[in-house]
């Protein structure tokens, strides 16, 4: 777990605004099934999804703009702890927008799978992941050869490195639905 930090929200209201801003996406036609490295496919991911870019910004731009600042914060405190990741001179930052992802009880990211694993998504250093809810049982995320499962907290975020050593896949939870913001910090052009 020598990667792997946990940071929590400053302001966990937020959570619920961003379920809200899922939801509003999903009235406008703007949410999707889940996709993967192997394209659509129920039985490795079964969610809905929305970019977070794609939330109506009269009513959640700030919410968006809060969120990447408690991800930046988290991020600096990230860089704090590992220095070595700055002080080579490269830039990390956004190239993609993150995730608002939704799974129904018993849904899951089933397959194992890390965040750089392909050239198109090469540039991926750090993943993040946000619970935007608790769950009572099960709905969490197993790192395989960490051996350890991190329960969904509301309004806690973890960050760990986004190569195969930090493979993992999401734990159903039978009853309840779950909510997360999932992401990745990538190298960018300075």
């Amino acid at each position: 777990m020598r990667w792997m930090r946990t940071y929590e929200m400053e302001q966990p209201a937020l959570c619920e605004r961003l379920i809200g801003g899922f939801h509003a996406a999903k009235e406008l036609g703007l949410t999707h099934p889940g996709m993967s490295a192997r394209g659509l496919d129920k039985s490795w991911k079964d969610s809905e999804d929305v970019s977070i870019s794609c939330l109506p910004l009269d009513d959640y731009g700030d919410i968006v703009h809060d969120y990447f600042a408690h991800v930046m914060a988290s991020h600096s405190l990230y860089l704090e702890e590992f220095p070595e990741l700055a002080r080579h001179g490269a830039k990390v930052g956004f190239l993609d927008p993150p995730q608002i992802q939704h799974y129904e009880p018993g849904g899951a990211f089933y397959g194992d799978h890390y965040e750089s694993s392909g050239l198109d998504i090469s540039h991926r250093v750090l993943a993040f992941l946000t619970s935007l809810n608790d769950i009572k049982d099960g709905g969490g995320t197993e790192f395989i050869d960490q051996k350890v499962t991190f329960p969904p907290e509301r309004g806690v975020t973890k960050i760990w490195p986004a190569g195969f050593t930090h493979t993992h896949h999401g734990v159903p939870a039978p009853d309840e639905h779950k909510y997360i913001i999932t992401g990745w910090l990538s190298y960018v052009r300075a």
